[in-house]
């Protein structure tokens, strides 16, 4: 058998490069949710894993890594700290801002404004008060849509909004997970 050093240093880096960097590359949906921390040998099960991913694929990941090695110590905690709290989400509301995410991606532009200004109007709010609005937003959520209209009535955000914008956010908000905006 012959040995061929290129294609050995090649796999060596290779399970270096996957090794190391387990605790990026273990972002859910990806082959390498369950890559070994740093030092743990990589399996041939990983590498062939690896082998038999679409070069797209594999350039994604390489993309992430080098976007990741460009961040700074306290943007990769701080980003470290969201998944930690992600983690932390119970099921139904990681669910519920999944499908969130479903419903803003497909939403038209003018539906896309409303929720930013949403959106940035809860960023602009003291840490206290963020957290209470989003307790009110999960209790409007278990009322039917004619009590919850007229609680959200009680939101100066809410009554700043024209009827059009209301009726945005309140799909945006409460809409079941594929069901279209109300103005398509």
């Amino acid at each position: 058998m012959t040995r061929h050093p290129s294609r050995f240093s090649g796999t060596i880096l290779l399970a270096v490069f996957l090794s190391s960097f387990g605790i990026l590359l273990a972002l859910s949906g990806t082959a390498f949710a369950d890559v070994p921390a740093r030092g743990e040998p990589l399996s041939s099960e990983r590498l062939e894993r690896w082998r038999a991913m679409p070069p797209e694929e594999r350039e994604r990941i390489r993309e992430r890594y080098r976007r990741w090695k460009e961040l700074s110590p306290e943007q990769r905690e701080r980003i470290k700290e969201r998944k930690r709290r992600w983690r932390e989400l119970p099921e139904e509301q990681r669910r519920y801002l999944k499908d969130r995410r479903e419903l803003l991606r497909d939403a038209g532009p003018e539906d896309r404004v409303v929720v930013r200004r949403f959106f940035d109007r809860m960023h602009s709010l003291p840490p206290g008060e963020r957290s209470a609005e989003r307790q009110k937003i999960r209790e409007w959520r278990s009322l039917p849509p004619g009590e919850r209209e007229e609680a959200m009535g009680s939101w100066p955000f809410y009554r700043g909004l024209s009827g059009r914008e209301r009726e945005t956010l309140r799909w945006f908000l409460f809409a079941r997970p594929g069901e279209r905006s109300p103005h398509e």
